[in-house]
């Protein structure tokens, strides 16, 4: 929204100059498209126009990429969340199982979470996310999807082999913020997780808020009565010592 005139005039009396409004991508498009279709342009600079028209039309779909991307990362980004959860506790109930009695099986174990990991890890941002646990949420998934998911498997397995150091996906895998604890089950419901979570936040910040009103109106009644007091033993003093109005003597 460009700004007013008063907005202006308060500006220049504050010594301060207005912002210019900077010209938006798809703008510029439209701008070089229609400088380009005019006959009377110059060879050299219709060259040059063409690849500046180029550069923007590869920045605007970039642009609109990332938007892509951001709007289905968030729209599965619960789904993948419960999904990571889930590994990382097999994982680190794996991993202590085999430092307490190292077997082929655990390792074997330890190996196919990883690898799940890697598909949640790599997964392309700009696609849709097929659910690790598609049994737990009761929906079946379709051969395509069966077949796109060994794909991505596959693909992300190629990429963190690819990749020299692994210290962030190691840290995707152990060093969470929201780290589930060992003892916790694989097999819980993850939403009565969420709701028990929620319920024992609700109940921590409500807490504080009722101590702390039940304090103020605590407060208050004590400097009422400390005002009473003192009003009750003002007018005692003035009785005790005879303090009558001169008018009447």
């Amino acid at each position: 929204m460009a700004p007013t005139a008063g907005t202006i005039l308060r500006l220049k009396k504050a010594g301060v100059k207005p912002k210019k409004k900077t010209q938006s991508l798809k703008n510029k498009l439209r701008n070089l498209e229609r400088l380009l279709k005019k006959d009377t342009l110059p060879d050299d600079i219709r060259s040059a126009k063409t690849e500046e028209l180029a550069e923007l039309q590869a920045q605007v779909d970039a642009k609109l990429q990332q938007e892509t991307e951001r709007e289905i990362s968030l729209k599965y980004r619960k789904v993948k969340f419960f999904d990571r959860r889930r590994i990382m506790r097999t994982l680190k109930k794996l991993k202590a199982q085999i430092t307490a009695t190292p077997t082929k099986a655990l390792e074997d174990a330890y190996e196919a979470a990883k690898k799940d990991m890697m598909y949640i890890f790599y997964y392309p941002k700009g696609e849709k996310y097929i659910n690790l646990f598609a049994e737990k949420t009761k929906k079946q998934l379709s051969d395509d999807e069966l077949a796109r998911q060994n794909e991505l498997k596959e693909a992300a397995i190629k990429a963190y082999e690819a990749q020299k150091s692994h210290a962030d996906f190691d840290n995707y895998c152990f060093c969470d913020a929201n780290e589930p604890t060992v003892a916790e089950s694989d097999d819980e419901n993850t939403k009565d997780d969420d709701k028990d979570d929620d319920t024992a936040g609700s109940k921590k910040t409500k807490q504080p808020k009722r101590k702390l009103a039940e304090a103020k109106n605590k407060s208050k009644r004590r400097k009422q009565h400390e005002t009473n007091v003192q009003v009750v033993a003002d007018t005692e003093g003035n009785v005790a010592t005879g303090d009558d109005d001169d008018f009447f003597m």
